[in-house]
């Protein structure tokens, strides 16, 4: 199973705030707390990071840009103002520029009942703000 596929298995799991899937956050993720889940899984990061820290722990870790218009699955997304201030991180899961993440929540979203969030699919013109993708080396 690749990255965007493990991904996939968590739709509709709640968007909960500093979630990480484990039973301290009812199951639940935040955007971070499932790329970090699915990259851990697959063997390619340790540790527990924000949207930016994953970028730098990738990019460290020798993972390549790629071009915009050119993402294709298991490439990972990171959104924000600039790769200096990434703000949002999600997993590319098709090529016709479909990206799942874990999203529509924010910092009120701490238990299943307060969650406006969940794990979802989404077109990649959905955001204005995607600033980078990296590939695996």
């Amino acid at each position: 199973m690749n990255i965007a596929e493990y991904a996939l298995a968590f739709l509709g799991r709640p968007y909960i705030w500093g979630g990480d899937g484990s039973g301290r956050f009812h199951g639940g993720f935040d955007c971070s707390g499932l790329v970090v889940e699915c990259l851990q899984a697959a063997g390619c990061l340790q540790g527990d990071h924000t949207a930016q820290g994953i970028y730098t722990a990738l990019k460290e870790a020798g993972w390549g840009e790629v071009a915009l218009p050119h993402v294709m699955a298991n490439d990972i997304l990171f959104f924000g103002k600039d790769t200096s201030h990434i703000t949002h991180v999600a997993i590319c899961c098709s090529s016709r520029g479909q990206y799942v993440e874990a999203g529509g929540g924010g910092s009120k979203c701490r238990s299943p009942e307060t969650s406006t969030g969940m794990v979802r699919v989404r077109p990649l013109g959905s955001r204005r703000d995607l600033v980078a993708a990296l590939c695996a080396p």
